[in-house]
Order: structure tokens, then sequence, then C-alpha cells
């Protein structure tokens, strides 16, 4: 499954605001357009020095996922008479941007915080801004995967369980049981929780007359395939059945006459396992009722097969694995996440002498202490506790955030010990390194960084 990452998803923190006249005076041109996840319009400055007029011309001509084509004007600035904010990109870089949003007083900025910090930027609220704060939405907070088991629909076989019932897990990653339909047995409404959607229209160029229909072995791999898609949360996103407000995003199940026609190459690539997807995460096949997803982009019952269909798709279009060896990995921040590589902490964070947790940048709902050389937690299933973790907190997702200031291992109303299991949380050693990982939500980073056991 391809998803890409709205700018309303990743936090970053709220400094004091520097001085506006600085940055337009630098400003090569400005692109306007309309950000596809909030509706609203946004304004662009390409500042660093690297900057060329065809470089920002085509910067603008895609500012961003599910955009159209912004307007552009050289040597002009974003009109600065009634904003929310602006974030600053690779600032005193040679790719530096600036970001700049109008509106109204009384507007909240908290998404604009966490849209920047997906960008890589700094966010300054301005004076309009009611808040400032690095807070999730509430309707977008992460609900954590459950387990579903209900009766087959009727006409339907028995299920895999003990007592008949199908078992299903309500993740973005997970599938039922082959040969059933996902949404018939865990919602979707739940799973779109979990990973950022925005809706983006494709179309299946293929004829009705192209061959492939003719084709009796083709088409049974390619009912095949769709089948397994049909049993894996995918529909959520990519299927007008399913999808919010009937959009699916970009590839669709609907689409005919060949839907398998709306990917992309580099989705096409992901999905046959030529480009990594591994920060996307996935249960193991044993937990998903058969279908794995650690050689290919689909989770599929016989991996093999699917990775022999789509390279066959692949192959039709003229490409090759070697076109695929330089493409960063699936995943955006979630990749970015896993490669993270902490710095020192500053301005008092970490864990004092008396076991204060001090971070910045906002509100938590995960809170790690991991060991110094711990890999960076990703998503869940399979990625979010990893080898090294000392102690983590999580906060119910219908509770209210953290602020900074809690006590190491101790109680905190609405939240719940996730590690270790059971026990107290382990002493950490006076002189000894360690990484404090703060989250705003799932893959939602505040402070990341060492900090030395007082």
């Amino acid at each position: 499954m391809r998803f890409v990452f709205p700018l309303l998803l990743v936090a970053c923190g709220v400094s004091e605001q520097p001085d506006p006249e600085a940055v337009v005076a630098e400003a090569l041109a400005r692109c306007i357009y309309v950000n596809s996840f909030s509706d609203a319009e946004e304004c662009k400055e390409y500042i660093g020095a690297s900057w060329t007029e065809d470089a920002a011309r085509t910067d603008c001509d895609a500012p961003m996922p599910g955009a159209d084509a912004g307007t552009f004007e050289l040597e002009a600035s974003c009109d600065r008479s009634s904003i929310l904010g602006e974030c600053f990109i690779d600032e005193g870089g040679d790719e530096a941007s600036t970001l700049v949003f109008p509106g109204v007083v009384g507007d909240s900025c908290d998404g604009l915080s966490l849209g920047c910090g997906f960008a890589g930027g700094e966010f300054v609220a301005s004076d309009a801004c009611d808040g400032g704060s690095t807070v999730v939405p509430s309707g977008s907070v992460f609900k954590p995967f459950e387990q579903v088991c209900v009766d087959p629909l009727p006409g339907e076989p028995a299920g895999a369980s003990a007592d008949g019932q199908v078992c299903t897990w309500e993740a973005i990653s997970a599938s039922t049981e082959e040969g059933r339909y996902y949404a018939d047995y865990a919602d979707c409404a739940t799973v779109i929780t979990q990973r950022p959607y925005y809706p983006a229209s494709a179309e299946a160029p293929a004829s009705s007359d192209d061959p492939r229909l003719a084709d009796p072995e083709w088409m049974a791999e390619y009912d095949w395939v769709t089948s397994q898609v049909e049993a894996s949360a995918c529909v959520c996103c990519h299927t007008e059945a399913e999808a919010p407000n009937g959009e699916p995003s970009g590839w669709f199940l609907e689409a005919g006459p060949i839907w398998t026609e709306t990917f992309d190459d580099d989705g096409m690539a992901m999905i046959a396992g030529w480009i990594d997807s591994t920060a996307f995460g996935a249960f193991d096949a044993d937990d998903n009722n058969g279908f794995a997803r650690d050689s290919t982009g689909m989770p599929s019952t016989d991996p093999d097969r699917m990775k022999a269909f789509f390279e066959g798709e692949l192959s039709r279009r003229g490409l090759t694995q070697a076109d695929f060896v330089t493409t960063a990995p699936f995943g955006g921040p979630l990749y970015d996440q896993l490669q993270f590589e902490p710095g020192a902490c500053a301005n008092g964070e970490g864990v004092s002498a008396d076991g204060t947790i001090t971070w910045s940048g906002g509100s938590a709902r995960y809170v790690y202490v991991l060991e110094s050389d711990a890999s960076a937690p990703g998503v869940p299933p399979n990625l979010d506790l990893p080898f090294g973790t000392v102690w983590r907190l999580d906060v119910d997702y219908q509770a209210d955030p953290l602020e900074s200031g809690i006590g190491y291992g101790g109680g905190v109303a609405g939240a719940s010990q996730r590690w270790p299991e059971s026990g107290s949380a382990p002493e950490l050693l006076s002189g000894q390194t360690y990484f404090l990982y703060v989250l705003a939500d799932i893959y939602v980073p505040l402070t990341r960084c060492l900090f030395v056991a007082p």
C-alpha cells in the first residue's frame, strides 16, 4: 500500500519569531497554492542560494502531494498582512524556504505546527494564533490495534478460530481471512486513524480491448491479486466503497478495466518488493490470517505469486529492478524516523535526579527511555518496541496527552506502562547514557535526544 503523509501529522516546536523582513528580502520567488489536505491557501518563498528559477518553477508545479500546480511569481514574496504563522525550512541553508500560512485571529495553529515538522521546518506562530503548541487533533489520534472476532457473514464458511468466528486485526497492515472482504470483518474508521489519508484521483488508462483481458491465464492471476487486496485493510483507502466520502487515495479497485494500471511505477515496484517499504510495519503471517508482507509491499498468502504478477506488469512497462536501485525506501517520515541518530539533549531535557522527565515541543502520548544504542521506535505492530527499550509509557487514545514533567516509572492518570510488561521501571544507572524519545502520537516525534543519568 502506498501512502503519502500530509502536512498535518509530524510535530515541531514553536520558537520566538524572527524578523520577517529579513526573510522577505531574500526571496527569489513565491508559489501560491492550495493545501490538498486542509483546502487552505498557502504561500512558499524560495530563499536558499541553491534555488534557481527553473528549480523553483518545477517545485511550484507540484508543491505538495495531491495539490494542483501553484501560481509562480518571480521576485515576489508572500503577503504577511494577515497570517497564522510561518514555517522555516533549512533556515540559513542552501535549500532554505519559508511556508507562510494566511489566516485570521482565532484560528488554531496546532495542525500547522505539526505540518511544519513534517516538512522538516520550525514553526513560528503569529499573534493571530490561538495557541501554537504541538497537539494532535482529537479526531486524528492513532487508535491502537485490536483484534475483533465475529461470526462469518451468512452464506460464508466458518471462520478459522476454534469457535468458527473470523478474527481480524483492525490495523492498517492487517488482513482478514483469505477469500473474505476486509471491511466486512473490521472497522475502516479505526484503520483510517492509523495512517494519514488524502483523496487523490487516479485513472486506469488500459482500454477495453487490452489483450490481457482476453488472456485467461493472466485474468486468473489478476482476479487472485484482486481478492488478496480485498482481504486487506488496503480497501479502507483504496476503494470508492470504503474510502472517506467515497474518494480513494490514488490507486483503487473499482478503476477499470484493469485497476492495477492506476499504480505509478514506484508504487508498483514497491508492491513487487523492488523498493523497500519496511517502515510501514507488518504482522507475522501466523498472526495475520496467513498474509505476509516481508518480501512484497502488499500482504499476501503467497508472496512469490504476488511478486511474480507485479514483476510481469513492470516488465510490460519496460522496467527492470535496476531502474529502482537508487529509489528511496517508502515511508517518508516513517523511514526517516527509523534512521534517526540522536544527539545530546539540551535545555534541561532528559531525566533528572528526582526522576522528573523533561521534554520540549508539546504534549505527548508516548514516552520512551531506551538504551543509548537502541534503534528509534517506528510504527506498530513490529517496529514500535525496539530492542533496548528500558521503559515505555502509553497514553490511552481517549485520554488527554501528558505535559512535560511527569515522573519516570510513576503512575500517571490516563496512561499505562507498556514496557516492562510487568514490574517496576528499571533503575537508571548513574553516569550511563540513555535515549529519550517522546512522541505527540505514533509517527509524530517531539523530543529525541541522549541524556546522562545523574
